[in-house]
């Protein structure tokens, strides 16, 4: 657990340092996140990594930090109720910018489930 919890630290702290040196405007966790990713699709092919890295221990590591997200979540809905009187005073704003992009992200998720289907057909007891 401690090495599988170690990689996804260094990788998120590789992120962070890409992100603060390139200026790029991507999240510097996106950057984690992409690393992370790539790191297990190349583990095992990387035979000189211990054997450690090419174990399920990290896999167990990201299933718990999984199980436990919800525990994530609680800085940042404490820091909206201590900014509740700025949320209140902008609510009509917060609450159409909300249904706004909800809608245009279920828009724009069907569309590219429409566009990208056609790249493959359906199974053969789907077609009609």
């Amino acid at each position: 657990m401690i090495v599988g919890l170690a990689v996804v630290l260094l990788c998120q702290l590789i992120g962070e340092i890409f992100a603060y040196l390139t200026h790029l405007p991507v999240p510097a966790p996106v950057v984690g996140l992409v690393l992370l990713f790539g790191f297990f699709l190349m583990r095992d092919r990387w035979q000189w990594l211990p054997f450690s890295l090419r174990s399920e221990e990290i896999d167990k590591t990201c299933e718990t930090l999984v199980q436990q997200m919800a525990l994530l979540f609680v800085p940042a809905g404490v820091g909206i109720v201590q900014r509740l009187g700025i949320l209140e005073a902008n609510v009509l704003g917060v609450l159409t910018i909300i249904l706004v992009t909800t809608a245009f992200s279920i828009t724009v998720t069907a569309f590219t489930f429409r566009f990208v289907s056609r790249w493959f057909p359906a199974p053969p007891e789907h077609q009609e």
